[in-house]
Parts: structure tokens; C-alpha cells; sequence
């Protein structure tokens, strides 16, 4: 059986925040304990590394009647 198109977004974030999450992990444990950390580090946490937007895009999706609409 096919996936349906929101299942398959769900699937692509968590791989995606599965793959990231030791560097992220490691990031944050530099700045917890107040080290620097380099800008382009800073720049992926702050922009590719962020799925906050992505997330929230899911949510709405799941909560929309209907997959189509959710899209418009």
C-alpha cells in the first residue's frame, strides 16, 4: 500500500531530525557550556538545522479536513 503524501512528509522530517540530531547535539552541548562555537555552525543551527517551520507546516496539515486544502 502506498503511503499517503502527509505520511510521507512525517517520514522525510524524521529522518531528517534523526540525521542531524548528534551535531545538533553536540552544538548545544558546546554552547550549554558556554564555548563558541563557529559561525557556520551557528548559521546551520539557526536556519538548516530549525524544523521548527517544517513542523509546523505537518501540524497544520495534519489538522486540515482535507490534505488538498491544507496545501491551499
Amino acid at each position: 500500500m502506498a503511503l499517503k503524501p502527509l505520511d510521507i512528509l512525517k517520514k522525510g522530517l524524521a529522518k531528517f531530525s534523526n540525521n542531524t540530531k548528534d551535531h545538533k547535539d553536540k552544538l548545544n552541548a558546546k554552547l550549554s557550556q558556554r564555548e563558541t562555537i563557529s559561525s557556520v555552525d551557528e548559521q546551520w543551527l539557526d536556519h538548516d538545522a530549525n524544523t521548527v517551520d517544517e513542523q509546523h507546516v505537518l501540524d497544520d496539515l495534519e489538522a486540515a479536513s482535507d490534505y488538498k486544502r491544507g496545501l491551499a
